[in-house]
C-alpha cells in the first residue's frame, strides 16, 4: 500500500531539520566534509555571470517543463539551495536536502524561505519523506558521490508519484575529465601530480566521484527501481561550464519517469505514461 503523502507544509521547517545520525561510512563522510569545505564559495557559481548559472537555467526549465503549476519538487542534493529558491519563486512547492550541513546553512543564511531544507545523514539508506509524495525529483552531481546509486534511484522512484519524473545527472565517461578522475583514483605512480593545497583539494574532488557506468548501466538500474526513460524528445547534454569553451560533456541528463505500463515491440521498450502535465 502507497503511504500517504505528507502536506507540503510538513516538509518546509523555516531552518535545516536534521535527521538521526547514522554511524560508519567513510565515504560518504568523506563525500560530507568535501562539500562542506566548499559552501562558502559555492553561491558565488550561481551569481550572475557564474560558471554554473547555464546549468541551474537548464534544469530549472525543464522542470518547471514537467510539472503542473504549484507541484511538489524535491531537490535532492541541493547544495546552497539555488534551485530550490528558483522553483519555489516559479510557483512550485520545493523541498531541498542534502548531507552538508554547511551547505544548508548558506542555503538557510541567503533568506531562501520559500523552499523547505531538510539535513540528511550522510549514511542514509531512506529519505525522510512519505511515498508519492513529489511530482518530481532532481540530483544533478549526485549519484557519481554515491555509495549505492540503486538505492537512491529507488527512493527516488518511492517519494514519486505515479507518473513523477526524476531529472538527474550521469557522469559522461567518455570525457577526458573523468579518465583523469579515473587516475586521481587510483592514485596511479606514474603520474607526476602537481603539488599544492588547491591541487590536493582537486584530487579529493575527482576521488570522491566513483560511480563511472555507462548509459545502459544507468538505465538498467533506472528500471530496477521502476524508472523509464520519458517519452519524447531526449533533454539533451548537460550545459558546459560558463567560460569555456570545451568541457560541456562530463554530464549527461536523464529524464525517467516511475511508470506502471510498459510496452515490449520488436526488442525495444517503449513506456506509456501519462504527462504531469496531461
Amino acid at each position: 500500500m502507497t503511504e500517504p503523502a505528507a502536506p507540503v507544509a510538513a516538509l518546509s521547517p523555516a531552518a535545516a531539520r536534521p535527521v538521526a545520525p547514522r554511524h560508519g561510512g567513510e565515504h560518504e563522510t568523506q563525500v560530507r566534509r568535501l562539500f562542506d569545505a566548499k559552501a562558502t564559495t559555492w553561491p558565488a557559481k550561481y551569481a550572475a555571470g557564474g560558471a554554473l548559472v547555464p546549468r541551474l537555467t537548464f534544469l530549472r526549465q525543464r522542470v518547471i517543463e514537467q510539472v503542473p503549476p504549484g507541484g511538489r519538487v524535491l531537490d535532492l542534493g541541493c547544495g546552497t539551495g539555488e534551485l530550490a529558491a528558483s522553483l519555489a519563486a516559479a510557483g512550485l512547492a520545493a523541498v531541498g536536502c542534502d548531507i552538508s550541513p554547511a551547505m544548508l546553512r548558506s542555503a538557510a543564511a541567503a533568506q531562501r524561505g520559500a523552499a523547505g531544507w531538510v539535513q540528511l545523514s550522510p549514511c542514509w539508506r531512506r529519505l525522510p519523506f512519505a511515498g508519492a509524495g513529489f511530482d518530481a525529483v532532481t540530483a544533478a552531481s549526485v549519484l557519481e558521490y554515491t555509495v549505492d546509486p540503486r538505492l537512491v534511484l529507488a527512493e527516488c522512484a518511492r517519494v514519486l508519484r505515479p507518473g513523477g519524473v526524476l531529472l538527474c545527472t550521469v557522469p559522461s565517461i567518455g570525457h577526458p575529465v573523468r579518465w583523469l578522475e579515473g587516475m586521481a583514483r587510483c592514485s596511479l605512480p606514474v603520474l607526476q601530480w602537481p603539488r599544492g593545497q588547491r591541487w590536493e583539494r582537486y584530487l579529493a574532488y575527482l576521488r570522491a566521484s566513483r560511480q563511472h557506468h555507462r548509459l545502459r548501466w544507468w538505465l538498467a538500474a533506472a528500471r530496477s527501481a521502476g524508472l523509464h526513460p520519458l517519452a519524447g524528445p531526449a533533454p539533451g547534454r548537460w550545459p558546459r561550464l560558463r567560460g569555456r569553451r570545451r568541457g560541456g560533456g562530463t554530464l549527461r541528463l536523464l529524464a525517467l519517469a516511475r511508470v506502471d505500463t510498459c510496452v515490449m515491440t520488436q526488442g525495444a521498450r517503449t513506456h506509456r505514461h501519462q504527462s504531469p502535465r496531461q
